[in-house]
Order: C-alpha cells, then sequence, then structure tokens
C-alpha cells in the first residue's frame, strides 16, 4: 500500500502498539466502493478490503470486519489487545447480532 492511511487506530498489544490502517475508499470499474485496510500484527501485517454499494459502507463494513478479526484472535480472547486501557475496542460489532460488545475474560499469567 503506497498511499497514506485515511485514518488509523493504535491498540496496545503485550505492551507493544499495533496498528490498524484504514484507507480512504474507491469507487472500483463495476461501481462498487472499496475500503483497504491493514491490520500490524507482530508477526505479519495483513492486508485485505471490503465493498460497499457507496464509501460509507464499504468504510463501515472494513471496520466491522476489523472487530471481528481483532475480537476473535487469540491475543483479544486472553486480554492481552486491549484500546486505551479497556476491552471495547470501539469498533463497529456486526450490526443487530447480539451485544454490542463482548468482554473477553480477564487475563491468564503468562509462563516464563
Amino acid at each position: 500500500m503506497d498511499e497514506a492511511p485515511f485514518v488509523e487506530r493504535r491498540f496496545d498489544l503485550d505492551g507493544a502498539k499495533m496498528v490498524i490502517r484504514f484507507f480512504a475508499p474507491t469507487k472500483v470499474n463495476d461501481g462498487e466502493f472499496q475500503c483497504r485496510y491493514s491490520i500490524g500484527w507482530p508477526e505479519r501485517e495483513a492486508c485485505r478490503y471490503a465493498c460497499g454499494s457507496d464509501g460509507i459502507q464499504a468504510l463501515m463494513l472494513a471496520m466491522r470486519t476489523v472487530h471481528s478479526d481483532l475480537v476473535e484472535s487469540d491475543a483479544y480472547k486472553a486480554g492481552r489487545l486491549t484500546w486505551c486501557d479497556q476491552a471495547d475496542l470501539d469498533l463497529p460489532p456486526t450490526w443487530g447480532v447480539g451485544p454490542l460488545y463482548n468482554v473477553p475474560p480477564p487475563a491468564t499469567p503468562q509462563e516464563p
């Protein structure tokens, strides 16, 4: 990804920063919009995109997808991935499905 991100958020993961970047939605040939995003996991960067009928829907779907990816991660489930020292990552969850946010169980002690 060569262009600058449209917006980004820094999460805390094991005492380090993990950056999520969203790029400005763009219209593609068939008329739909794509919003590219990247998740900067410590071991790799995951780059994908979400599609929508307009730029806002594409951005919201990208945020929703990132939210799902993060809360399904082992790091989040173990309480090691937070934002502003809280489990609520403050990203749009799935619409109309369950509670707004699922709070993971308390962090388990790490073995040396």
